[in-house]
């Protein structure tokens, strides 16, 4: 297996670990945690069929899973190492949607969580759900945030670092910045983005002309105090501070209310 292994997308992994997904990474070092006497002892004094044997990944508390059923967990087998990777991500977090936290238990570096995010938006191109493309709206700085649905919190100027984004921590405008940044359209310093510096990118639009991948302004604690990225049929993906990321409808209640008509189209 190489440093990063590709992200692999299984519904078999789904019923068995109660995760959708699971990034495949380097997972050798997970499959036997062989201790003894709270010693750990190093995999290469073991026999193979120790080190690999399900009863004894079992009792010494190891990770391996024996995905194509031939009586071993071997980290060298593409199925037993899907099935391993999803055992240990669902153990720290993925089962629970906490997928980057469960990332970074294996690493804690959010340079390497951010990088094997990345190869798994690569290898979903084009962000497609798993399950099909209900819902995508065909826009590609529109979908790329959906990523971040049920997976985020709102932080007042957060969302500017690294770190914060590992995480998923952002505010509207930040939010907004790393949509286009993940297109290639840049909208400026990134420690500086607010929304009082994108309601001036762009040229203004009618909101009788909205189109998907517009951004849309509302009155909110001031005003233009929120932006979001418009998807069409009154809807729009933004970070809400009572949501994190989520999409909203803008054709009534509180978002009708304040929806100020500004309209940028970049």
């Amino acid at each position: 297996m190489g440093r990063y292994c590709i992200f692999l997308c299984f519904n078999l992994n789904s019923d068995r670990h109660h995760i959708r997904w699971a990034h495949h990474q380097p997972f050798e070092a997970l499959y036997s945690q062989h201790e003894l006497n709270g010693r750990k002892l190093p995999d290469k004094k073991l026999p193979v069929v120790f080190t690999t044997g399900s009863f004894s990944i079992v009792r010494y508390g190891g990770y391996g899973v024996d995905g194509d059923g031939d009586g071993k967990a071997d980290p060298n087998n593409l199925e037993d190492a899907i099935f391993a990777a999803a055992k240990y991500l669902a153990a720290n977090g993925a089962s629970e949607g906490r997928i980057r936290d469960a990332v970074f238990a294996y690493n804690h570096a959010d340079w390497y969580v951010e990088e094997v995010m990345g190869f798994a938006d690569s290898y979903v191109k084009g962000y497609v759900a798993i399950g099909g493309t209900e819902g995508l709206s065909g826009i590609e700085v529109v979908d790329v945030g959906r990523r971040w649905i049920g997976n985020s919190r709102y932080v007042f100027w957060g969302g500017r670092n690294q770190s914060d984004i590992a995480r998923g921590r952002f505010d509207c405008s930040s939010f907004v910045h790393w949509a286009f940044a993940q297109v290639g359209v840049d909208l400026g310093p990134l420690t500086s983005t607010s929304t009082e510096t994108l309601k001036h990118l762009g040229k203004p639009v009618s909101p009788d002309d909205m189109k998907p991948g517009d951004l849309v302004f509302f009155d909110t604690y001031k005003i233009d105090g929120h932006v979001g990225i418009y998807m069409g049929d009154g809807k729009f993906i933004g970070a809400q501070s009572n949501t994190g990321v989520g999409i909203v409808d803008m054709t009534k209640g509180y978002w009708k209310e304040k929806f100020n008509g500004r309209v940028n189209r970049l």
